[in-house]
């Protein structure tokens, strides 16, 4: 008979390895995500609610995630969706439940460091392919997707820059609180050759924009003369690259951007090749949406259908979500779904000053920013490797500690 002890051990080593899985392959993430919960219906087989409960009362992070899962149940009972779309939107909102089924395994801080090491440490061996696609020098048996132009490396340029722009911040943070020179001087590098990777050399703008956000949160909340002194020596830096460097992707994309928007004409369908236009698209017709049902939304999954009626007989492009995962959950379940959502996110900023160190508050309000900041222009809750770390992390970084 399998111990109580050794079926925990085997759902904490599940998140550990998850954390390394989610950035490298969403195959093997749904492997480790079907060890964990099948590990975790063994080991609270007698009592499958207690300790999920117990957590749940316990942590204000946690009952506002089931709060906002509960509400995808709800929308069961008014959606027009069909049964793919709402299996799909369940799982979404599964990843709010998930964040309080990993805090039960996540008490220990040694157990919430090696997930966000793990982490870190997954992103360093993509961070180290990344500069051989640069180069071209990636060994031939390592499949990537990018090429030296756009360096991304197991997922698409998005998702890359969404990830490393949280391990620069995360790095940062490390260097920050590191007691020797040496570990100071080791993430320090770390985190500054990921920048360079963001901005330079893949062209996810997400990441782009979610890296400034966290830039000016990092400095802002570093109070004392040494921050100025670092920030104005970064940016100097920044600087002297852009100015030697002119066609990189930064600047690029950001002029592409520029011009998509100001090719934009209200009222029109955009262009296919027109990223920013596209949004925009979606953007107003998804508030035209909101506004035919304010209150409850439209239902779990029902965004596809819902929009496709209402672009039905124009000339504007079919989509199954809005690229904003405000504007998703306000067409499913209106105004009250952006509320409990918007209270998810102010729960955990909230939560995080509760925590024991500097560090861990930092490190907690900075994944909130980095979340926030791509809910805005993506839909990293809908996404498979985004939405499992966003889950994963939530649980990591807001779990109680025993």
């Amino acid at each position: 008979m399998i111990s109580h002890i050794n079926l925990s051990k085997v759902c904490s080593s599940a998140l550990i390895l998850l954390a390394a899985t989610i950035p490298v392959s969403t195959a093997m993430t749904y492997m480790v995500l079907g060890i964990f919960l099948l590990f975790w219906i063994l080991d609270n087989f007698k009592n499958p609610l207690k300790e999920l409960t117990v957590i749940i009362k316990s942590n204000p992070v946690a009952m506002a995630g089931c709060t906002f899962f509960l509400i995808h149940i709800a929308g069961l009972s008014y959606t027009s969706a069909g049964q793919e779309k709402i299996l799909e939107s369940l799982q979404n909102g599964g990843k709010f439940l998930f964040i309080a089924m990993a805090m039960i395994y996540l008490k220990k801080e040694k157990n919430t460091r090696a997930v966000l090491i793990s982490f870190i440490g997954a992103m360093g061996i993509i961070l180290l392919l990344s500069y051989l696609i640069r180069v071209s020098m990636v060994p031939g048996f390592i499949p990537v997707k990018g090429n030296p132009f756009d360096c991304y490396v197991f997922h698409d340029h998005i998702k890359h820059n969404t990830f490393m722009a949280f391990t620069v911040f995360a790095t940062a943070v490390l260097a920050r609180s590191a007691k020797t020179l040496k570990a100071r001087l080791l993430w320090t590098g770390f985190s500054f050759l990921a920048l360079i990777n963001v901005l330079f050399m893949v062209n996810g703008r997400t990441g782009h924009l979610i890296s400034l956000v966290l830039f000016m949160y990092y400095f802002f909340s570093w109070s004392n003369r040494k921050s100025i002194v670092i920030a104005s020596i970064i940016c100097l830096c920044m600087g002297l690259s852009l100015w030697v460097y002119p066609s990189n992707p930064l600047l690029t994309r950001a002029r592409i951007a520029v011009n998509e928007i100001r090719a934009w004409n209200y009222g029109e369908p955009a262009s296919w090749t027109s990223s920013s236009g596209l949004r925009l698209e979606l953007y107003t017709n998804s508030l035209k949406l909101i506004r035919k049902s304010p209150f409850i939304g439209t239902g779990t999954g029902s965004f596809q259908t819902s929009y496709s009626k209402l672009i039905k007989g124009t000339q504007f492009h079919r989509s199954d979500n809005p690229h904003n995962d405000f504007l998703m959950t306000g067409a499913q379940f209106g105004l009250v779904g952006i509320l409990v959502l918007l209270s998810f996110f102010l729960t955990q900023w909230c939560y995080a000053r509760l925590l024991q160190k500097k560090k861990r508050i930092l490190l907690a309000r900075g994944f909130v920013l980095t979340i926030i900041t791509a809910c805005m222009v993506a839909s990293p809750l809908k996404d498979s490797a985004e939405g499992w770390f966003f889950a994963l992390m939530s649980a990591t970084l807001f779990a109680p500690q025993s």
